[in-house]
């Protein structure tokens, strides 16, 4: 469970958090208040699937030079980059107080 950064109790799951994005807000079930994570630190934790899925795409291309190859790499890309992104982003990117308009 992680602390909300208005009120410290345990609020939100594991799941929650992950679902979280620098535009998405969750209410805490305590305070009421919107709680949010830090915009650069999400940007920077979702690199590996870019990177990794992009990477993907040009081996397929390279490799066989046909559309289902391609696709096959990308998605084992995006695949292999989630399994670093989601650590990352448990670990590096914090719970911040989140405003009304992140809520929309």
């Amino acid at each position: 469970m992680y602390a909300c950064p208005w009120c410290s109790k345990a609020s939100f799951s594991f799941w929650q958090k992950q679902s979280l994005g620098p535009k998405r807000a969750l209410v805490c079930g305590h305070c009421r208040r919107n709680v949010s994570v830090n915009w650069n630190r999400a940007q920077l934790a979702a690199v590996p699937v870019l990177a990794l899925g992009f990477l993907g795409l040009i081996s397929g291309k390279v490799l066989f030079g046909t559309w289902p190859a391609v696709l096959l790499f990308a998605w084992l890309g995006i695949t292999a980059g989630m399994l670093f992104t989601a650590p990352l982003y448990h670990f590096y990117v914090p719970l911040v107080r989140g405003t009304a308009a992140a809520s929309r």
